[in-house]
């Protein structure tokens, strides 16, 4: 059982650590450069069931796997430095059990120094701040995932943090732990699913002109505004290249012989009656799937191949691109009814306006609106820098003007593995430089 004067020791030696070193403490921590400012060694290999290892021999050091995400690789050292500094001397192999739902107590104690070393308290409330976290009920599964992603740190890591402090409830913390984080992350996506367990991006208007440095293997996700009914729409430089080579052809002029002389004992027709109800629920009913008690919209036809855009230049590759119409919660028995007022042309009977964008509520909803939102998703496939740009313009006219344009600049760094690998290959090269150096 552990006590409170060692939950209080694990505390301290964190905080120690961290101020030993100069660490800022509000900004996210370099774990890897920990472990080189403690002199030990730092290894990336495939453990397979093992997410770490504290190999005490010689000065040693720290092994951590490849085949889990970065920021697991990254909570996984803070846990191994716990191991090095709590249980020195003692060869440490840890699971995924032992670091994120430890039963010993060493493995407890480790887990409490990781979280104070990799998300010290100066660092969370900051950036509960910037995400509006102040209790259980603002910490939504959407906030803390991208509270966890900006600290480099996983979700579950950040949720049980997040209780140590006291900003918010156990109770919260366990309704937090049983979201998955490919959950979030669709849902911040907007139904997007990533490949894989990597960081997403979300990004939207208010991003514009920004620059964001991502991870590589992680997914930006763009979400802007786009109206289909006007014809404009978010163009990449190869749409602007295919609309250049289509021809708008003008209508024939009208001449003086085809004109039409009105009848001068013409009167005009009686005013037409506003459509009756019986006739618009007859016309409702011959749409197919809209009659019975429960009716659905008829599916959605496949996009074309004209229709997709093609991938942006290296690194970032377009892996989904689609159009979501604005959508609004309507019960199914409200459906018909909801059609029958469009028909008529008032507002629809459920409440709200016809563009309203999409919510929950619990119902499936159905679109009825031409407005919605453009999600472009890109990959990062390599390292480098590169930028998402778009212009907001007609398809179809080469003579259109662009009524706006959106640009984000996007820096992929590689993974930490990568990163390690390149140092010891650059320490390696330079001690061969200096023994050559030395011979002459």
């Amino acid at each position: 059982m552990v006590t409170r004067a060692q939950m209080r020791h694990a505390l301290q030696e964190a905080d120690r650590l961290l101020a030993d070193l100069d660490v800022d403490q509000e900004a996210p921590v370099d774990v890897f450069t920990i472990i080189d400012q403690m002199g030990l060694w730092l290894v990336f290999n495939r453990l397979d069931n093992l997410l770490g290892a504290v190999v005490p021999h010689g000065d040693g050091g720290v092994m951590l796997s490849t085949q889990r995400g970065a920021a697991v690789q990254r909570y996984t050292a803070a846990h191994e430095i716990a191991h090095w500094i709590l249980d020195y001397g003692e060869t440490t192999f840890d699971t995924a059990d032992d670091v994120y739902h430890p039963t010993a107590d060493r493995e407890f104690l480790a887990q409490i120094f990781a979280s104070q070393l990799l998300m010290p308290p100066p660092l969370v409330f900051a950036m509960c701040a910037r995400y509006g976290i102040q209790d259980a009920r603002t910490a939504t599964p959407e906030v803390v995932y991208l509270l966890a992603r900006d600290i480099g740190s996983s979700y579950e890591a950040a949720a049980r943090q997040l209780a140590n402090l006291e900003i918010i409830t156990r109770s919260r913390r366990d309704a937090l732990l049983k979201i998955r984080p490919a959950t979030i992350k669709a849902e911040l996506c907007r139904g997007h699913q990533p490949n894989g367990a990597v960081d997403v991006w979300p990004v939207g208007w208010d991003s514009a002109g920004a620059a964001l440095s991502i991870t590589e293997g992680d997914e930006v996700v763009v979400l802007l505004p786009e109206n289909r009914t006007t014809g404009y729409r978010w163009l990449t430089d190869d749409d602007f290249r295919r609309r250049a080579g289509r021809t708008v052809r003008q209508p024939p002029p009208i001449q003086e012989s085809d004109a039409v002389v009105a009848d001068p004992d013409w009167l005009p027709s009686p005013p037409l009656h506003p459509t009756s109800a019986v006739a618009v629920g007859r016309a409702l009913a011959r749409v197919p799937g809209n009659t019975g008690a429960v009716r659905l919209l008829p599916p959605t036809e496949p996009s074309t191949p004209e229709s997709t855009p093609p991938a942006l230049t290296h690194p970032l590759a377009v892996v989904d691109d689609q159009f979501q119409a604005a959508r609004r919660s309507v019960a199914a028995s409200q459906r018909r009814a909801a059609r029958r007022a469009i028909a008529q042309g008032g507002p629809p009977e459920s409440g709200g306006d016809a563009s309203a964008v999409r919510t929950g509520g619990g119902h499936d909803a159905v679109s009825i609106a031409g407005t919605g939102t453009r999600l472009l998703a890109l990959r990062s496939v390599s390292e480098g820098r590169d930028a998402v740009e778009l212009a907001y313009s007609s398809a179809y006219d080469p003579a259109a003007p662009t009524v706006e344009t959106y640009r984000l600049e996007v820096e992929v760094v590689p993974s930490p593995d990568v990163l390690r690998r390149r140092a010891l290959l650059s320490i390696d090269l330079d001690e061969d430089e200096q023994d050559t150096h030395d011979r002459e």
